[in-house]
């Protein structure tokens, strides 16, 4: 099964997520399927809702009856669905839910992605070693899980440790189009630089506003905002800004240059975000842990298969990605 945020302010990282998943899958079955039997891709649009996504996850457990679930993308749907899979036994594995934390609701919730603190410690060091601020000011969404997780706890955290003055936190609402009221506060306080808790459509038009304002200082955003759509938003105020990613899309390795080529061809020659990689590589993992696990296949034994898929995933060390290795950590979240 898979969960993806087709529409939506998800919607590029949903719409390269199912891209790649559908690539896997192609290439799975073109070399014989697993164990000879071809890999069947169910996938339902969330819309980047919370609600949206609960039901459509009910709908591939109960009615689909799918082995085991890539997605759901954000951190918000993340957190919706967690709670329920101690009661539905199945696996959601999402490929870029970053807030800190959601993968230990229940033993059933993987992440195959980084963090938002692991993601922004070296992009903050980066940052601060380029431009050297001394004081700040952080806006970020106040109702995105991720971004609220970035904005009001892993940047403030971050900035500590470099000795740097948080002089405010501004939030908006993620529907919000317009930031003139947080960007001239920031401006009058005199930040040296701005950290962002934003997604890429809301980072780009932040930017813009800063560069409208005259508010010419660096910008640092996190897990959200890492996503081509930013530069396409932003322009030229996208120069200089410093985001995290959790997949290296310029990795020379053979495998990560070949997953780039046929992604492209199927994306208009548009490079994703981490989701693409990240998405890919789980439906790789998949197909080891049938494999490995003794999976079956047949409809009586769903509940065994379903559980041998969780046992497999949680034991997952080293196993080789194009985004990276994987190995899942105490809390099921990926440690590459």
């Amino acid at each position: 099964g898979c969960l993806v945020s087709l529409t939506g302010k998800g919607a590029e990282w949903g719409q390269a997520a199912k891209i790649s998943m559908e690539l896997a899958v192609q290439e799975i079955n073109a070399k014989g399927g697993i164990g000879g039997i071809p890999a069947e891709l169910i996938c339902y649009d969330t819309q980047t809702l919370e609600a949206e996504a609960l039901k459509t996850f009910n709908r591939l457990v109960e009615r689909d009856k799918v082995l085991a679930i890539s997605g759901p993308c954000f951190s918000s749907e993340f957190e919706t669905i967690a709670p329920q899979l101690d009661r539905y036994k199945t696996v959601i594995n999402s490929y870029c839910s970053a807030k800190p934390g959601l993968s230990a609701m229940s033993i059933w919730a993987f992440r195959n992605t980084l963090t938002s603190d692991k993601q922004l410690k070296p992009v903050v060091d980066a940052w601060v070693k380029e431009y050297k601020p001394k004081k700040v000011v952080i806006i970020y969404d106040a109702e995105d899980a991720v971004s609220k997780g970035e904005g009001a706890g892993v940047l403030p955290a971050l900035f500590k440790q470099h000795n740097i003055e948080v002089l405010d936190l501004l939030t908006y609402r993620t529907k919000d189009t317009d930031y003139p009221a947080q960007v001239t506060k920031a401006n009058s306080l005199g930040a040296e630089g701005i950290g962002l808790g934003a997604c890429y459509q809301n980072a780009g038009a932040i930017a813009k506003e800063m560069q409208k304002q005259g508010l010419n200082v660096p910008i640092v955003g996190g897990a959200c905002a890492g996503a081509p759509g930013f530069i396409e938003i932003a322009g030229k105020a996208a120069e200089g800004a410093y985001m995290s990613t959790a997949a290296w899309l310029d990795d020379p390795r053979p495998e990560v240059q070949a997953y780039m080529k046929k992604f492209l061809a199927k994306n208009a020659n548009k490079a994703p975000p981490y989701s693409g990689p990240r998405a890919y590589d789980i439906i790789y993992s998949y197909k080891h842990c049938i494999e490995k696990s003794g999976v079956t296949n047949k409809p009586a034994d769903l509940d065994a298969d379903r559980d041998r898929m969780r046992q497999c995933l949680a034991g997952l060390k080293n196993f080789p990605g194009v985004a990276g290795e994987i190995t899942m950590d105490e809390n099921r979240d990926g440690a590459g």
